[in-house]
């Protein structure tokens, strides 16, 4: 990826340190340590950090620091509404124009999100299972609804981990959710589809209600 300046390099970097959880909610942010790891000064990384206070994902309290911003189960929920609607159309498009070299990358990646799961590593099974929503968007052709989506995705692959607890009856209703959704985008089937993203979001939650 490109950057148009070390601003935007620092935004970028912490942003995916924030998203692939090694920067984790309420995790201090250090400035000066994140400099010298990118190798910039520290005002290109103030910028950035006060980019990402501005999105949400940080926040900085008065006279203790810039810390990872800690998001509730309930703001949680409340983007689930705007999920239902954005992956509703992102799916309908996508049943319409998947390629076959598609359907496989899909799969591949239900595949490595069911062995994440099953390993007892959630961390790197929700960030998977974001991509497999991801993937699904950006098939649909309409950047705009990709981006969307994304920026939803991004705060559910940080918080999730940390906000819902698995059991075995949801570590296997997520599964068979996913490869429902998967099964019915590879056989073009839209009805199915989207009934099963509606479910899938559903169940997501109730998981955060009763976790």
């Amino acid at each position: 990826m490109k950057f148009s300046g070390l601003k935007e390099y620092a935004y970028h970097k912490i942003r995916e340190k924030l998203i692939s959880n090694e920067i984790k909610p309420g995790e201090r942010i250090w400035e000066e340590e994140i400099a010298a790891e990118l190798g910039i000064s520290r005002t290109p990384v103030r910028e950035a950090i006060n980019r990402l206070v501005a999105e949400g994902l940080v926040g900085n309290r008065p006279r203790k620091g810039v810390f990872a911003a800690e998001i509730s189960k309930n703001e949680l929920r409340k983007m689930l509404s705007v999920r239902t609607v954005l992956e509703t159309l992102s799916v309908s498009q996508c049943c319409k124009l998947i390629t076959e070299a598609e359907m496989y990358e899909l799969k591949k990646i239900y595949d490595n999100y069911k062995s994440a799961m099953e390993k007892g590593d959630y961390e790197k099974a929700s960030q998977l299972d974001s991509q497999i929503h991801r993937y699904i968007a950006k098939i649909s052709g309409n950047r705009r609804l990709e981006n969307y989506i994304n920026d939803i995705q991004d705060f559910f692959a940080y918080a999730r981990p940390h906000k819902v607890k698995w059991t075995e009856t949801k570590i296997k209703r997520s599964l068979q959710d996913h490869k429902k959704l998967v099964d019915a985008i590879c056989n073009r089937d839209e009805d199915s589809a989207i009934a099963i993203i509606k479910e899938d979001i559903a169940a997501m939650d109730d998981l955060l209600k009763n976790s």
